[in-house]
């Protein structure tokens, strides 16, 4: 009897140190600092715990492991839109491994929420601002007919110098705004989008398009957008050169790095899709012109095809040494 109650008075023992292991107020801490310390991908300027706490009333962070998988859980009341107190709860799944996280679960009041609802409700934390809300659905958006290319992405591929705006008309329309240029040659092109949209429904069209202060048609609308949205150059700034490569696209990398950097694209003799690329970097203190062209499959996907510098035919073993001067 003696040996059984000190057998049972160690695994009491054992129990209560895994206990104090998982939640040490360290772990609590650590993890808790991963989501609050973090951006949603849609809201990438906003930190969590900056806006939660800006939002909401009596807001409460709370780190639970489950199983092998950590949990925090955050609450806080607000003011819904029928001016009502109202309570939410959120549960994050975090991985601690790369410091990221999923909120895949919420409820409002005590009642599930669906996840497709989240960026309508995270919109009202982040994007306070009407103006923010409206220049959100259009940036944010997409085409029916180009379902996987997000407008403001897609935008900023295509045009340089590019700014959104908003403004109501005068019969209460709210309408987002889009300036972007385009520089060929000595000639420099202003491009106007204005889109009206409809806020409670989150859906946006185009009321407007000019090209140097000239109104255009339906025709040249959807002639432009094909450019935007469907071009090889598009699809080849859009993307990454290698896997070694991937935290920023061809495009991001490229426009950074070099002075006046200009794309092109041409149907070669043999019936080659070419991306052709045009920049200038600063080579040891001398200007160095790099020229590139990128051949671009049916599928989507390109290669490298030729390059040089200052009209020096290079390698490809001398491209990677140049990735390797513009990534890192």
């Amino acid at each position: 009897m003696k040996k059984l109650t000190i057998l049972l008075l160690l695994v009491l023992s054992v129990s209560s140190i895994a206990l104090a292991q998982r939640l040490l107020p360290q772990d609590s801490a650590r993890f808790i600092s991963i989501v609050t310390e973090g951006t949603f991908n849609n809201f990438p300027d906003n930190l969590i715990g900056e806006s939660f706490e800006a939002f909401f009333e009596m807001p409460r962070w709370k780190y639970s492991k489950e199983g092998t998988e950590n949990i925090v859980e955050f609450s806080g009341n607000y003011l819904d839109e029928n001016g009502e107190a109202a309570t939410v709860k959120m549960r994050f799944l975090v991985k601690e491994e790369d410091s990221t996280f999923i909120m895949n679960y919420w409820e409002i009041n005590g009642v599930p929420q669906d996840n497709s609802n989240q960026f309508a409700f995270l919109e009202k934390i982040f994007l306070p601002e009407r103006a923010d809300v409206a220049i959100s659905v259009v940036k944010e958006g997409y085409f029916y007919d180009y379902p996987d290319k997000i407008i403001g992405e897609s935008f900023s591929t295509y045009f340089s110098d590019g700014s959104w705006d908003y403004f109501v008309t005068a019969d209460n329309q709210d309408v987002v705004e889009y300036i972007g240029f385009l520089y060929e040659e000595d000639e420099t092109i202003e491009t106007v989008f204005q889109f009206t949209v409809n806020l409670d429904e989150r859906t946006f069209e185009i009321a407007y398009l000019g090209i140097d202060d000239v109104s255009q048609d339906d025709e040249a609308i959807d002639t432009l957008l094909a450019s935007i949205l469907d071009s090889k150059i598009t699809e080849v700034k859009n993307s990454y050169f290698d896997v070694y490569y991937n935290w920023m696209t061809l495009g991001e990398a490229f426009d950074g790095f070099f002075y006046e950097p200009h794309w092109d694209f041409f149907v070669s003799t043999d019936d080659l899709n070419i991306v052709e690329f045009y920049g200038t970097f600063d080579l040891g203190g001398i200007p160095a012109e790099v020229y590139a062209q990128f051949e671009v499959y049916e599928d989507g996907t390109f290669d490298l095809y030729y390059w040089e510098i200052d009209e020096q035919y290079e390698t490809i073993n001398a491209f990677y040494l140049l990735l390797e001067l513009i990534y890192y």
